[in-house]
Parts: structure tokens; sequence; C-alpha cells
């Protein structure tokens, strides 16, 4: 049987570097609402959408190293890449890939990275052991909202190397590699049983749909026969433009 050169070549770069790596692991790699530790369980995040999410990156308890590698994956049709960056982190030359799967995707030819990724690495002085502190932050655009969604943490070493539930690290002193143990989180948004203010339909947007029902009520008193408790939205007993003015104050917001 005869194997084709990309074959061959995948091949080859596991082999490589899988011996460049010890198979044991050292400290942790989390994801973190913080800068300089890792929670006990893994972070849950939540934002509103529209709102921007950061996520930090972080090292716990590491041997020393001057070069590191990790991919964060989300959900993207809920969590979209705004930025990624360095300021505050270990390491400052920083790079990275943000895949998006257009036309275009830096990751396209990487056979362990897909939609929703962000491949990072970075270079710089050598670490003290042990290394607690972060590395980068990702900023994410919240889009939709969600019961859970896992933010994973792994790395892709090479387009078509292998894999690993893990963070890669060297030291260019001793020329040694080494991996570290990863605790990923989530990010959790569900629908508040709290209604919104104006949504007399009940459909989560307060829109001009929701202004017809006030209006239809307009100059109602409680003691009418028509009377709408619900479009009495500041609870005057009495539908007027102060409840316009409440429903337009939170118009196009939704839930």
């Amino acid at each position: 049987m005869v194997l084709s050169f990309l074959t061959i070549l995948a091949v080859a770069t596991t082999l490589t570097v899988n011996q460049a790596y010890s198979n044991s692991t050292v400290g942790l790699v989390c994801v973190s609402a913080v800068a300089n530790s890792c929670p006990a369980a893994p972070a849950v995040f939540t934002a509103d959408p529209g709102n921007q999410l950061r996520v930090r990156v972080v090292t716990q308890s590491i041997d020393a190293f001057d070069s590191y590698s990790v991919a964060v994956g989300v959900n993207q049709s809920i969590l979209k890449v705004a930025s990624v960056d360095a300021t505050g982190g270990l390491l400052q030359n920083l790079h990275y890939m943000i895949c998006t799967g257009e036309n275009g995707d830096p990751c396209g030819y990487w056979l362990g990275l897909g939609s929703g990724d962000v491949r990072v690495s970075a270079s710089g002085m050598v670490t003290q052991a042990p290394t607690t502190g972060l590395l980068f932050t990702i900023t994410y655009i919240v889009l939709a909202r969600t019961a859970a969604s896992p933010i994973v943490l792994f790395d892709q070493v090479s387009p078509s190397g292998w894999s690993c539930g893990c963070a890669l690290f060297s030291n260019s002193v001793p020329q040694k590699g080494f991996m570290s143990d990863v605790q990923g989180g989530s990010f959790a948004n569900p629908p508040t049983n709290q209604p919104l203010i104006g949504d007399m339909n009940r459909d989560c947007v307060v829109n001009i749909l929701d202004i017809g029902i006030i209006a239809r009520a307009f100059d109602l008193r409680e003691a009418s026969n028509l009377w709408n408790p619900e479009a009495d939205l500041n609870h005057d007993r009495m539908v007027n433009i102060l409840d316009v003015a409440m429903a337009g104050m939170h118009f196009d917001q939704r839930c």
C-alpha cells in the first residue's frame, strides 16, 4: 500500500510533536473571571445579548515556560469573538487565529479546528516557577440566549498534527516541553421569568404591537368596564401618556 504525502506528513508531525512533549501534565490552565487564579469549579459566565463578555485564560502552578499554545472553543452562534489580547499577560508576543468557517478562514486547513475556535500562541521571557497568572483575554459579543453552552480548552498542535485536551508549554532554556491539564467553563443567560416592561402581548419584545394595546386602553380608568390593568404600567389607576412613555423607554428591548 502506498501512503499519500499528506498521510506521511501527518504521521511524521505527530511523532515529532509527541516526542517533544512529556506525557505527564503539569499544573492547570483554565477560563476564569479573574486574572490571577483558577476557580475551584468550572467558571460559569453570563451576559445579556448585545453586551460584551470577557473570558480570561489563566495558568495556575505551571512550570517555568517561555512559549505556549492553547485553543478556546465556543458556539459562535451565541458568542462571537471581538478581540484577543495579552494585556497584563505573562508573555506579550501573541499570535492567534480566529476560526469563522467562512471564506478566507485561517483555520480552514487545520484538521482539529472549527467555527468558534480561537487558537492562541505566545512567546517571551522565561517565567518563574511555579507560574500563576494571565495568559490572554478573549472578548466576545453575546449574540443570543442559551440555557448552557460550553467553553472548551484544548490544543491542535499543527494543521495535520494531533489534538489534546490540554495546553502545551515549552521552555527553551532546558529545551523541554510539557502539557498542562485544562478546565473549561460554560456560558448561560436563560430568559428570566420577569416580563419586560411594556411587553403587553408577551412575545419577548417591546414594539409597536404593544404600544397599540396600550393605545386601545388609553384614557380608561380603573372603574371602566373596559379597564385593562396590564396597560397601567405605572399603576396610577389610569392609562395615559405616562404609560405610553414607559413602554417607549423599553422600546425594542427583548427577553
